[in-house]
């Protein structure tokens, strides 16, 4: 079960009072009805909604690529809005079958900004995408071809898949793209059928046990938000001049709609809410079992305060947001601060109370 940060000091008393018995805090929680909820009713149910995201995507691009037109080509836009809000549901599960050859699937779904020379580059020497590095493949690489760069007509954009000095291999790079997220999304999928057993039974919160890997990865999610989505693009990191072309879709103008998105995807899971609206066991109930104390006020009322408040802020940015940053930069700043506000509750607190130990290095200083 996860400590009270009044009891910590016992730690290794307290890992082992873990399932369902009583542990020295008086918290009768079962970890396993809580691992099973996320197993069945938000992660499996999530990774195969994007199995059917990625694939309508993938049949569009080929559609597209067959017969470029404009609709065809709005098309393959549509079904690109619709998978990659998707992902942003599923970008914690990064650990199980969401780890490819031992590397987060995020590394290769949604490394931005994407190389558009690199890319470029690739496509005219016909550079398959699985030979392609993380910078220039997954949705940013489909955003950039897809929509173009500032400026550019959707007819413009057509006739490089058709009369361009590198239409065929332009087609091809874009086939393979979107196939490359079908396929790794139905391995994660599938992967999930087997390991879900090995999930529910990993109780405890020793290093490697299911809370411990989730605890993890829900808190590298969530700072991928806050820094590459926010503290990046604002110029937190370079004097604060803006950067707007760094913002997660720079190309199809749809950032703050995708950070909406993928922080309700991070509130969901917090509450233990499943994608059809039932309120399970999740993490805000251990805590709540627990007792846990923030200043003021339980733990688990003071990170569901702070999420709901990111939220709304979020709602106030306006897409696209690469634009925002110029015009209304402190709407933008204001939800960075939320989000900045929020990291001691759940990196520090939450996990000191569960006895998780955050074993990655966000490298920002928080």
């Amino acid at each position: 079960m996860r400590k009270l940060l009044a009891v910590y000091v016992t730690v290794s008393i307290a890992i082992s009072a873990c399932d369902t018995k009583t542990n020295l805090n008086n918290c009768d929680f079962d970890e396993g009805a809580m691992l099973t909820n996320y197993a069945d009713g938000i992660i499996q149910p999530r990774m195969n909604d994007l199995v059917t995201a990625t694939s309508l995507l993938k049949g569009s691009v080929d559609a597209f690529v067959a017969s470029p037109s404009v609709s065809l080509l709005v098309e393959a836009r549509i079904s690109f809005v619709v998978a990659y809000k998707q992902y942003q549901r599923c970008s914690s599960f990064a650990f199980g079958p969401g780890l490819i050859n031992g590397i987060p699937f995020r590394d290769r779904f949604n490394t931005f900004p994407t190389n558009t020379n690199f890319m470029e580059t690739s496509i005219d020497v016909g550079t398959a995408v699985s030979e392609s590095p993380q910078s220039v493949v997954g949705f940013p690489a489909i955003d950039y071809l897809l929509f173009g760069s500032n400026g550019e007509t959707d007819q413009a954009i057509v006739d490089k898949y058709v009369n361009g000095s590198s239409a065929t291999q332009r087609g091809v790079f874009l086939t393979q793209l979107a196939d490359e997220l079908k396929t790794t999304a139905q391995s994660i999928s599938g992967g999930w059928d087997s390991y879900r057993s090995t999930f529910i039974s990993n109780t405890g919160s020793a290093l490697g046990t299911s809370i411990s890997l989730m605890g993890n990865e829900f808190n590298r999610d969530f700072e991928v938000l806050k820094n590459f989505k926010f503290k990046i693009p604002l110029g937190k990191l370079n004097g604060g001049v803006v950067l707007p072309d760094k913002v997660e879709g720079y190309y199809s103008g749809i950032s703050a709609e995708l950070s909406v998105e993928q922080m309700s995807a991070i509130k969901d899971l917090y509450l233990g809410v499943s994608e059809t609206g039932a309120d399970g066991l999740g993490l805000a109930d251990y805590l709540e079992c627990l007792q846990a104390e923030s200043v003021n006020k339980l733990l688990h009322e003071a990170i569901a305060e702070r999420f709901q408040a990111i939220e709304n802020q979020l709602s106030e940015v306006p897409d696209p947001m690469s634009e925002t940053l110029s015009t209304n930069k402190p709407v933008v700043d204001q939800a960075y601060t939320e989000m900045q506000m929020t990291v001691p509750l759940i990196k520090h607190e939450m996990t000191t109370a569960f006895g998780v130990q955050i074993n990655y290095v966000s490298g920002d200083g928080d």
